[in-house]
């Protein structure tokens, strides 16, 4: 889901027990829900007064946002956490490419930096972790292709054992359990 609120924890506790109601029921029917982490730049894992939702919503997973600076000149670093992206112990699941804007507008080819995307009308460059969330969809789609009729639990544990280990060693706030990897989650 490319959506969120952040809110305080006690602004409207029905409204966060009916967004983890929905996606529980999601995933009682076999859906993985998997949401943006947000683009507020919050570490949400010592702001323990704020919610991210749906991020922090039931049985889904969050997704953090990687993303290079100034990749016309040579920062090539994909695996970059991005400068906007949510992030917190409890928050992130996995991380993925979802570009970095940091340079925009101060540089002609700040567009390098970001992820080429559907928009209205057709394509542009875009960043966020609503670009990111998509690349773990479709690592988790690859995934019940190979393994038909596989548990949630276990598509869950894929994506986990599959990432890449990036930031400290193990989970960690900025990337969950790393760095989504399609090539080791279906080999």
């Amino acid at each position: 889901m490319s959506l969120g609120l952040v809110f305080p924890k006690s602004a409207s506790r029905g409204f966060q027990a009916a967004i983890n109601k929905a996606v529980n029921f999601a995933s009682s029917k076999g859906v993985l829900v998997i949401s943006a982490a947000g683009n507020d730049g919050l570490d949400l894992g010592q702001a323990r007064d704020l919610v991210a939702v749906p991020a922090q919503s039931g049985s889904g997973i969050a997704v953090a946002a990687t993303g290079p600076v100034g990749f016309a000149y040579g920062g090539d670093d994909y695996r970059r956490f991005a400068s906007y992206s949510n992030y917190g112990e409890d928050l992130v699941f996995v991380a993925a490419p979802g570009g970095d804007d940091t340079l925009y507008p101060s540089d002609p080819f700040w567009y390098y930096d970001m992820v080429l995307s559907t928009c209205y009308g057709g394509w542009c460059f875009a960043d966020g972790t609503s670009m990111a969330a998509p690349a773990v969809a479709g690592v988790a789609a690859l995934i019940v292709g190979k393994y038909p009729g596989i548990s949630l639990g276990k598509l869950k544990t894929m994506l986990k054992n599959s990432a890449d280990d990036e930031g400290k060693r193990g989970k960690d706030q900025y990337y969950g359990h790393g760095f989504v990897n399609a090539y080791n989650a279906v080999k």
